[in-house]
């Protein structure tokens, strides 16, 4: 008699995370589909879902999350690695969330608008000490504590221009350096900031929205905005969002 082999494979991983804290979503009580079809996922742990022998086809996702605004997902395999394709999604918080501090929005319309993100300039995870260009390695300040980054993406500031350039990590290769998938395509002076990513949401109609949470201290924001394949940014303080729009 012949052993029968079931063999699987990984063919998505996504990992849930809270847009306006970074930490992993913990919340069970969600569901995925996918071209509005239910998407069974196995949970692994802190906010990670992976889909096992369900095929790479590129297709439109719905995640619902309790407490969370759904989200919709394009997925392209041919963007995501081929060995351990993975997303981080960042869910923003619902209005009527009672967990953690109190939330304020910012939303509107714009027409050409194609995504909106936000650092706080003052809250930073590292800073920058030097570049290998050549080896894609950049070392950084980490006094008294490791790196510990736990997430892909974050934003290398320049506080001269004020603009930000969004870096990927690749790997982190001990406490103070890290390799990243692609060189910076901007230039950036010397001890520049690199700060966590606020994500906000953008419709087909431009319609947006971007949360932070309200914990009392300094609010101001810079937002990135992308229209019509431009970068515009804008300083916004979420204490005074009354009359602040994205133009």
């Amino acid at each position: 008699m012949e052993e029968g082999v079931i063999r699987y494979t990984l063919d998505l991983m996504i990992n849930l995370y809270d847009s306006t804290t970074g930490k992993s979503v913990e919340e069970r009580e969600l569901s995925f589909k996918r071209d509005g079809k239910d998407f069974p996922a196995m949970y692994k742990g802190e906010g990670t879902y992976v889909f096992l022998n369900a095929g790479r086809d590129n297709s439109l996702m719905q995640i619902s999350v309790k407490g969370f605004e759904n989200v919709k997902l394009n997925l392209d395999y041919e963007k995501l690695d081929k060995t351990l394709p993975a997303v981080d999604v960042f869910l923003i918080p619902s209005e009527n969330t009672t967990k953690g501090e109190p939330l304020i929005t910012l939303k509107g319309k714009l027409t050409g608008l194609v995504s909106v993100e936000a650092v706080h300039p003052g809250r930073i995870v590292t800073t920058v000490r030097d570049m290998d260009v050549k080896r894609r390695t950049m070392t950084v300040f980490m006094p008294n504590r490791r790196m510990n980054l736990t997430q892909s993406r974050y934003a290398l500031l320049n506080a001269e221009t004020q603009t930000f350039e969004t870096i990927e990590v690749e790997a982190e290769l001990s406490d103070r350096k890290i390799r990243l998938k692609s060189n910076p395509t901007e230039g950036f002076p010397p001890n520049s900031p690199i700060c966590r990513i606020v994500y906000g949401q953008v419709e087909e109609d431009g319609s947006y929205l971007l949360r932070v949470r309200d914990d009392g201290k300094n609010l101001k924001y810079l937002v990135k905005y992308v229209v019509d394949g431009q970068n515009r940014y804008k300083v916004i303080d979420f204490h005074e969002p009354d009359g602040s729009s994205l133009d």
